[in-house]
């Protein structure tokens, strides 16, 4: 009788074992950490093993980075070339510029700084300066001549 309750106790712990390490095909699993030795980059306060940071300390930037057709979250002080950060109360983020051939811009449709070989004016960039404007002073910025 014990060896037989034995038995049924191990069946059921072997079963139980078994169907909890199965994984449904097709539904992706997120685990998410919040320890810095569990693979949080420095700087993260949330963490996804497949998609990085979720969650970057306060002051720092997310940067969504492209990785086939996932996206990984990275945390950053400032936001690279091509992009302008965004502060908001929820999270600071860095977004793409949306200004051809800009390369670095003040907000979504504001260049600051463009692509070598292109003039800036008014935010925006042209293989030479609109008409009434000439570069000022050697550099890439049209102004008008009396300025």
């Amino acid at each position: 009788m014990q060896l037989g309750l034995l038995v049924v106790v191990v069946f059921l712990s072997s079963m139980d074992l078994t169907g909890s390490s199965k994984v449904v095909k097709g539904k992706r699993q997120r685990r998410i950490s919040t320890e810095l030795s569990q693979g949080c980059a420095r700087g993260c306060d949330l963490c996804s093993e497949f998609n990085g940071c979720l969650r970057c300390s306060p002051k720092l930037f997310i940067l969504l980075e492209r990785n086939d057709i996932r996206q990984i979250g990275i945390c950053l002080p400032s936001c690279p070339l091509g992009y302008f950060g965004l502060r908001n109360t929820d999270m600071n983020k860095c977004i793409k510029c949306k200004i051809e051939n800009c390369e670095s811009c003040f907000s979504r449709n504001f260049c600051t700084k463009c692509k070598e070989g292109l003039y800036l004016h008014k935010g925006r960039c042209y293989v030479t300066c609109p008409e009434g404007y000439a570069a000022a002073n050697g550099t890439m910025e049209c102004s008008s001549p009396g300025k």
